[in-house]
């Protein structure tokens, strides 16, 4: 009998001594992820679900699984990340400040001053003009037919603006597609590029 009994307590001793890591070294975390089994909760689980984890639902965890426009987004968006990620951009970019009250010329003169800014580079910071998608009335959308001020979609999606004006939508396009700052609202630039929308938009109305 106490042969027997040394040899119980002995076999007892054998298989705690086999206990798998797992059970006390992978966390209830990495349990729930790789299972009970010790096959798939030993060493591996720990590249599995420890620091591979980590990379895996840490840093790239924004772009992917939290705000739409993490850190990732921010660097691949800017500023124009505008719908694609979450918030739109300020309005006040490209809304006439208040109590604005435009006098814009219409004379032959500035709109043919307009024309040569219409194809100017320099207003912007990326080699556009608003020629490089304009020239010869290309790219207009159908509502550009429309009287002002009406819908913009690049205007709704960027910045929420249901509706705008001619000078608004120059300073969206000014901001967005060339990448430079809006236009001084008092200066001539924008009036005589308002001139020479003008003559466009009667255009495109034909």
């Amino acid at each position: 009998m106490k042969n027997l009994s040394l040899l119980s307590a002995m076999a007892i001793t054998s298989a705690l001594a086999m206990t798998p890591a797992w059970a006390g070294g992978c966390s209830s975390k990495c349990r729930s992820r790789c299972g009970p089994a010790a096959a798939r909760c030993s060493a591996k689980c720990g590249a599995k679900c420890g620091a591979k984890c980590g990379a895996k639902c840490g840093a790239k965890c924004g772009a992917k699984c939290g705000a739409k426009c993490g850190a990732k987004c921010g660097a691949k968006c800017g500023a124009k990340c505008g719908a694609k990620c979450g918030a739109k951009a300020d309005p006040k970019l490209v809304k006439r400040p208040g109590g604005y009250r435009p006098n814009y010329p219409s004379s032959p003169e500035a709109a043919k001053a307009g024309g040569k800014l219409f194809r100017d580079t320099s207003l912007s910071t990326n080699g556009m003009s608003c020629a490089s998608c304009h020239e010869g009335g290309k790219s207009y959308q159908p509502s550009f037919a429309q009287p002002f001020p009406h819908k913009m979609s690049m205007a709704t999606e960027t910045y929420g603006i249901k509706q705008l004006h001619l000078d608004e939508a120059i300073q969206v396009c000014m901001v967005g597609p060339m990448a430079a700052k809006p236009l001084p609202w008092k200066s001539a630039e924008l009036a005589n590029l308002v001139a020479f929308m003008e003559v466009e938009h009667k255009k495109f109305g034909k």
